[in-house]
């Protein structure tokens, strides 16, 4: 039983420590990304993890294996890199899509996206998950992902694809609880049909999540604690998981300060009661992937072009398909373009944060709002947040909007974020007083004339000047 570790979830999971068996890591949040794409390990911040209760797993959520884009070879040696240091027994990832490949070459959808539920879907799936099976030095369990898309006729049912996924990988399964009782309440199907197609014996963990309402739709926001009717069906399953190990709460970083310790540890102990843990964190051996040829004739979508209609209707393009033009009438495409803007906006919100903060004193909401779209609009979204920050920059140097002093804060944010990301100071040139610019922008005010004049300005990795 354990919690996903977020930054700022430190004081909570001390607080309940005697409880926890395990705790399972976002690899991602562990990496450095430079701009020109090189990722290295966070030793500081592994370093402190070391210092967490129980044990450990690694949950990828960046280098999904549902689509025909092969995972990422670079995030997936890294992935096995840290599971052999944390001695994790098993990994996990999603199984969806977040690249997708066209005439020009490929790019990122910004959000994991449901693959085509076909059976050639899920033979691609099957080899995404061997490839970063067959890189690991341990286990790997795939995700069942929410999906707000309406059913197609003529689709495998959720359970039947995630079934054929197993059987032709030989993954393990993580079940996300919150996702299917999200995908019964957007109208998917039923959690019970569902789970009466799903190989029940290769499930290893579970997730608990809270979620919230949008635009009618029930989102996996992690937003905060399960609710009654959560709980009441992790009641009734765990029990029916014959190889279930680990059972997690996880919550998004934004909840995290709205999260209270005291009701942590009440949810902790309800679900040791529901579920006693029944064996040791101890590594599993999967099942073998079962190759048996399943016949495709009669389907008209391919993986390919569902992930090409799917992912450019996502971020804003229109690739001019009849899949597309048939996806489009969907309205949780909307839902998707809007999850997407939300995803970037937060990204450049939490690393160019005095830039922003001067673009809203500016422009006002509206403003910046315009100013986003354009950018969103010409520029597909980047998976790490400083990869976006980057691309923003070079667009808001092009675009020159009316913004006093607006290039030399770009230079002092994007000072501070390499500094970061290097663990190692970083010089910039200003026209602008820095210590004025950080001062009021960070207080949440325009400065007043600051000074001119000609600074170079050493800045460290914590966010100051040196």
């Amino acid at each position: 039983m354990g919690l996903t570790y977020v930054p700022g979830l430190d004081h909570v999971l001390h607080e309940v420590a005697d409880l926890l068996d395990v705790v399972e890591i976002e690899p991602q949040s562990l990496w450095r990304v430079r701009g020109d794409g090189e990722i290295s390990i966070d030793e500081d911040v592994l370093g402190r993890l070391s210092d967490l209760p129980g044990a450990r797993l690694l949950h990828g959520v960046g280098n999904p294996v549902g689509g025909s884009c092969l995972p990422d070879p670079r995030q997936t040696a890294l992935f096995g890199e840290l599971a052999g240091r944390l001695h994790a027994p098993w990994v996990s990832e999603h199984l969806a899509f977040n690249r997708v490949a066209d005439r020009r070459g490929w790019f990122h959808t910004g959000f994991m996206l449901p693959p085509c539920q076909t059976e050639a879907g899920a033979h691609a799936a099957a080899r995404s998950i061997r490839t970063m099976a067959d890189a690991l030095p341990v286990p790997l369990a795939v995700e069942i992902g929410t999906n707000y898309l309406r059913p197609r006729p003529g689709d495998l049912p959720d359970g039947a694809f995630v079934r054929r996924v197993a059987e032709k990988s030989g993954c393990g399964l993580l079940l996300d609880l919150h996702n299917v009782l999200a995908n019964e309440r957007n109208g998917r199907g039923t959690v019970d049909d569902l789970l009466a197609d799903l190989p029940l014996d290769r499930v290893w963990e579970v997730h608990l999540a809270g979620g919230s309402e949008y635009r009618g739709y029930w989102l996996d926001s992690h937003s905060g604690l399960p609710d009654d009717d959560l709980l009441a069906l992790a009641d009734r399953i765990l029990p029916q998981l014959p190889a279930l190990r680990a059972v997690l709460f996880e919550v998004t970083p934004s909840a995290v300060p709205d999260l209270d310790a005291g009701a942590i540890r009440e949810l902790l102990v309800t679900l040791k009661e529901i579920w006693p843990p029944q064996a040791p964190l101890a590594r599993l051996s999967p099942p073998l992937p079962t190759d048996v040829p399943h016949p495709t004739r009669g389907e008209t979508t391919t993986p390919g072009d569902w992930e090409l209609a799917l992912g450019s209707l996502t971020v804003g393009r229109d690739p001019g398909t009849p899949l597309a033009q048939e996806l489009v009438t969907d309205p949780a495409i909307g839902l998707l373009q809007d999850l997407v803007a939300e995803f970037r906006g937060s990204a450049l919100a939490g690393t160019l944060r005095y830039t922003m903060r001067l673009l809203f004193l500016t422009l006002g909401p509206f403003g910046t709002g315009e100013l986003l779209s354009g950018y969103t609009r010409s520029c597909p979204p980047r998976l790490f947040a400083s990869e976006e920050a980057f691309a923003f920059a070079d667009h808001l140097l092009e675009a020159r909007p009316p913004v006093p002093w607006l290039t030399d804060v770009v230079r002092l944010d994007l000072g501070l974020l390499r500094a970061r990301l290097d663990g190692s100071p970083c010089t910039v040139g200003l026209r602008t007083d820095p210590t004025a610019l950080m001062t009021d922008l960070g207080a949440g005010r325009l400065p007043v004339a600051p000074p001119q004049g000609h600074y170079r300005v050493r800045l460290v990795d914590d966010g100051s000047l040196a």
